[in-house]
């Protein structure tokens, strides 16, 4: 069913006269359309420039109602300028309708021509039967019903342009949220090929190896929504599957098929702040032995072993510091890696300590 608001209102009532008027069958109608243009019911393009100019003269006229004998807007007419006898009376059959148009505020019109006999007073009744004063009367009730008609279809169009302003907006904000999307993930995907490349790294020097991924596996892993650990645990595994099963190549492509994601995601949430606390802890290891350095080298002391761990609260022996760094010593050399500038005097005075800062030195140096 098409709305009343899809409609000009000069069409939208042509159609509801067929209802109101099952009798009528001439009816002629003049309007400017929503494109600017003057349309009439006997013409399918817009008016000439010629007649455009006769219509507008009709259009600006201030009539509600108004019965004639023409049924065709440009016929001349003269009755209307002599005094009507009773026979021009009874020949006034057309009754021209006036709308205020919703585009230019002028008239728009409908021109209805009644046969020869029309059914009024219950009666089947010649025209030429029906007074002045019923004319009138019939005018106005067909006036009042068809201007509610034109009415509703102002007001439905108006409503239904409110509701395509509305939807407008909701699908240029859901284009706004998806092009944001469409950046996050980018950004996403930015910050896990970073994560990629560094691991990837550090594997192809202890494993002797260069890696390539593919192109897919950013995208697998930035779909999945993983933590920073488990995405690192993720390309480890992935890593280590790709040179298990290619032993013998130099070049190893990483698919996306060697990443086995199933187990990660059953992984408990607190995983990756357990991993976070223990590297705190080897952290703050790191930063008393550093402190307590410094405090060595205050005093004027040669910086080693002994004298720092004196320094320490509360005190340990060197073969205490050496144990703790063997135990820590791959969390040590991954924060070593991660702040190249921090604890400068562990780093060049206690051996255990400078020794794998030493290693990491070499790696990068062959990398």
């Amino acid at each position: 069913m098409r709305l009343a608001g899809t409609y000009h209102p000069i069409p939208f009532l042509l159609k509801r006269l067929k209802h109101y008027l099952p009798s009528v069958s001439i009816v002629n109608a003049l309007w400017l359309d929503f494109d600017k243009q003057i349309y009439t019911t006997n013409e399918k393009k817009p008016l000439n420039d010629y007649l455009k100019v006769k219509a507008q003269n009709i259009r600006a006229k201030c009539h509600v109602l108004k019965w004639s004998q023409h049924s065709d807007f440009f016929e001349r007419s003269t009755t209307e300028k002599k005094q009507l006898s009773i026979e021009d009376e009874d020949a006034m059959n057309v009754l021209s309708l006036y709308f205020t148009s919703p585009i230019d505020g002028q008239k728009d019109v409908i021109m209805i021509t009644f046969p020869s006999h029309v059914f009024l007073k219950n009666l089947n009744t010649h025209f030429k039967g029906v007074t002045s004063h019923e004319k009138h009367i019939l005018g106005s009730i067909l006036s009042s019903v068809l201007l509610a008609d034109y009415e509703k279809a102002i007001r439905e169009r108006e409503f239904l342009k409110q509701v395509e302003d509305i939807h407008q907006k909701q699908v240029l904000k859901i284009k706004q949220l998806t092009e944001d999307l469409k950046s996050t993930e980018q950004l996403y995907s930015s910050a896990i090929r970073n994560i990629l490349n560094d691991l990837k790294l550090k594997l192809e020097v202890n494993l002797g190896k260069e890696f390539i991924f593919s192109k897919e596996v950013a995208f697998k892993l930035a779909k999945e929504r993983l933590s920073i650990h488990a995405i690192e645990e993720a390309v480890k595994n992935a890593i280590y599957l790709a040179y298990n099963l290619n032993l013998f190549k130099q070049k190893i492509e990483v698919t996306e098929d060697y990443f086995q994601l199933e187990k990660l995601k059953e992984e408990p949430i607190h995983s990756s702040s357990t991993f976070v606390v223990a590297h705190q802890k080897v952290l703050e290891l790191l930063d008393r032995y550093e402190a307590a350095a410094i405090q060595v080298s205050e005093k004027g002391w040669a910086i080693n072993g002994k004298n720092m761990a004196s320094q320490l609260h509360p005190p340990v022996t060197p073969p205490a510091i050496t144990d703790a760094v063997k135990k820590n010593k791959s969390k040590i050399t991954y924060l070593l890696q991660q702040y190249p500038d921090k604890w400068s005097n562990i780093r060049k005075y206690i051996k255990p300590i400078s020794a794998l800062d030493e290693r990491i030195d070499n790696a990068r140096a062959v990398s």
